[in-house]
């Protein structure tokens, strides 16, 4: 395995590609794996550095694991960016749902290493009124489906077959529940690839979601923060996100001088991994912009 030991983790990370550098951060719910559909494509155009957050897949911290550090996120991406080189070249960055959070915040940390942002299903760390607010609307619906979960074998929808070992029942309930990560769309039309990524869940070994989302709000980048930051942002969710809505993700990219926001009709919180096709070729466009 290729890992990166700081003084307080072990990250587990791959380097894919030549070209200009594009990180990759995945969510609370994968693992590098998450980007498999990104990555077998981009990596023929930019160097692509791929890993697991603390906590995830084969990432480990050395002490204690404390989900809500986003401020451990950010240094594990700047130690991993330092270590592969690729702050020698404008930078471009591209998170998911929480790992939009630390993309963000190490960008505006480093406004003149960086070259282009993707922000995809998440906010990345931005505080509005409207966004502070649905927080509590977020904790209350992720809490009640943990609780859901856990209660009974699985909220599997109709003609989901159960799953019958113990230890994967969770994670597999939790990528069909309807405050999950995957779309309706996605289940019914792609089985085969709903499958993989609750595979990709049950494998990633996180924290219970809930327990990372200060990450998105401890240091937040607001309305004059993001004013100051000249490079293009595009923004992607679905418009059946359940977890972070269309109108919050038009907002965030409102915030910034060069921010736009693409929603793709009928995916849910995994835009990037449900319309891999239509979001590699705006993401290739952007990028090369």
């Amino acid at each position: 395995m290729t890992l990166l030991r700081t003084d307080d983790a072990e990250l587990y990370y791959e380097l894919h590609g030549d070209g200009p550098p594009l990180v990759l951060i995945h969510g609370a719910s994968g693992t590098h794996l998450a980007w498999w559909q990104q990555v077998a494509e981009l990596r023929h155009h930019f160097s692509c550095l791929i890993y697991d957050l603390r906590g995830y897949g084969r990432s480990r911290a050395l002490g204690q694991l404390d989900p809500a550090d986003g401020e451990a996120h950010v240094r594990d991406l700047a130690a991993l960016i330092a270590h592969t080189g690729l702050n020698s070249a404008p930078l471009n960055l591209m998170g998911a749902s929480l790992g939009s959070a630390p993309a963000l915040r190490y960008a505006a940390d480093h406004p003149e290493q960086v070259g282009h942002l993707v922000l995809c299903c998440g906010p990345g760390c931005v505080s509005t009124p409207r966004l502070d607010q649905g927080w509590t609307e977020r904790i209350e619906r992720m809490q009640a489906r943990y609780r859901q979960v856990g209660a009974t074998e699985s909220p599997l929808p109709p003609g989901v077959p159960r799953v019958r070992s113990e230890g994967e029942k969770e994670r597999f309930a939790a990528a069909y529940h309807r405050y999950g990560p995957v779309g309706e769309a996605m289940h019914l039309d792609f089985p085969a690839l709903t499958f993989l990524y609750a595979e990709i869940m049950a494998s990633a070994g996180g924290p219970p979601t809930p327990a990372t989302f200060p990450v998105f709000t401890r240091r937040p980048v607001v309305a004059n923060d993001a004013k100051a930051l000249a490079f293009p942002v595009l923004v992607v969710g679905g418009t059946d996100d359940p977890l972070f809505a269309a109108d919050e993700l038009r907002e965030v990219a409102s915030l910034f001088p060069a921010g736009r926001c693409e929603l793709f009709r009928g995916a849910g919180h995994l835009a990037y991994y449900e319309r891999p096709r239509r979001f590699n070729d705006l993401v290739k466009a952007f990028l090369l912009s």
